[in-house]
């Protein structure tokens, strides 16, 4: 009988190697790499191309497989070249943001712990706890001993102009296994604010969306959740699972985009009570999430979680603060240990662990960064 346990913990300790040696392997070992195309990039490929803004079609390569697409680099292994990557259409907005936004801006920039204002942007923070009443029974109760209580930090952001609100890949390389922490991310970048993105990298990017950053496309797959888009006009979609076009995003002239989800209002911009997504992501957690206003107009919501002070927020919790808020959209990204937020070089939250690299952030910068 001794003999058959030791022979059963040795195959158990053999198959937990071999597993690890496989997440290793396919997930942390850096791999399938294309050189990210910065917003300046993009836009200065239009002009040599000779195309008109709004009109980039004749740079377009072929989006499933063609010789120079991203997804034929990627299965070669290759590193991109910025020339082979499409672009889309930079529809810009007609409106004049400084102007409608005027009262917002300030002549000189003027920045203090919670705010910062300048000629083309405005960034305030505000700090919310309260206590929700509601415990976590779920994942066997694992949570119940953060209690009741949540808090989180809101950014509300007005900026004069699309380019101001950018993203960047970890190393700036799309693929697998590039991790950066975000701290260093936004030093790179030199944003005055900056949180985590949507884990694009997840699954080995298998049915795992189409990937907009910086108006570059860099991955054209349907997926099973909801793909949420920021235009170069500044306003924001929410496309359902498996109804991505990516020439219509083209032409819509998509700027952004993210796959992770749900999204959290509907189309009234009511708190959903149903959302599409998975058990794990229906449980409370710290959570990072992006709130769409009008075009200029933003917020970006971080919730601290898994302390005895603040358990993190369930989904309809999180639809409903920004239902209040007056928000006509909101997208939850990535959550738990890599919900981060940064602003002037600080940590904005109250992580509950040190900072976590991870694979990609959103950034606000002043527009004398560009």
């Amino acid at each position: 009988m001794k003999k058959r346990i030791l022979c059963l913990m040795g195959d158990v300790a053999a198959a937990a190697v071999i597993l690890l040696v496989v997440w290793i392997v396919y997930y942390k070992v850096p791999q399938k790499r294309i050189k990210a195309v910065s917003v300046n990039q993009s836009s200065q490929t239009v002009q040599n191309s000779g195309v008109e803004t709004g009109d980039s079609s004749s740079l377009l390569v072929e989006a499933n497989g063609g010789a120079g697409s991203v997804e034929s680099q990627l299965q070669q292994g290759e590193t991109g070249n910025p020339d082979h990557l499409q672009v889309t259409d930079q529809v810009y907005s007609t409106e004049d943001w400084h102007q409608k936004f005027a009262d917002k801006f300030t002549d000189q920039v003027v920045a203090t712990d919670t705010s910062y204002t300048s000629p083309d942007l405005s960034i305030q923070l505000s700090y919310y706890n309260y206590d929700t009443g509601k415990k976590d029974y779920s994942n066997y109760g694992k949570h119940l001993k953060y209690g009741t209580e949540t808090s989180y930090v809101l950014a509300d952001i007005y900026v004069g102009d699309i380019h101001q609100l950018q993203t960047a890949f970890a190393q700036d390389t799309y693929g697998v296994g590039y991790t950066e922490k975000l701290s260093d991310m936004s030093d790179r970048m030199k944003s005055v604010l900056a949180v985590n993105g949507d884990s694009y990298s997840n699954d080995r990017h298998k049915d795992n969306g189409t990937i907009i950053r910086n108006g570059v496309i860099y991955r054209n797959k349907q997926a099973t959740a909801e793909t949420c888009v920021l235009n170069w006009d500044g306003t924001v979609d929410i496309y359902p699972p498996g109804q991505v076009d990516t020439q219509q995003l083209i032409q819509r002239g998509a700027y952004q985009s993210w796959i992770f989800g749900p999204s959290l209002l509907d189309d009234n911009g009511k708190a959903k009570s149903s959302f599409i997504t998975w058990d794990y992501i229906r449980q409370s957690h710290p959570r990072t999430a992006l709130g769409y206003y009008e075009p200029g107009h933003y917020c970006l919501l971080l919730v601290d979680g898994r302390q005895s002070t603040t358990r993190g927020m369930f989904l309809d919790e999180m639809a409903k603060v920004f239902e209040d808020l007056g928000c006509k959209k909101a997208y939850n990204l990535d959550g738990g240990h890599c919900s981060f937020m940064t602003f002037n070089g600080t940590t904005a939250n109250h992580p509950y662990k040190p900072e976590h690299e991870i694979a990609d952030g959103i950034f606000i910068l002043d527009k004398t960064m560009l």
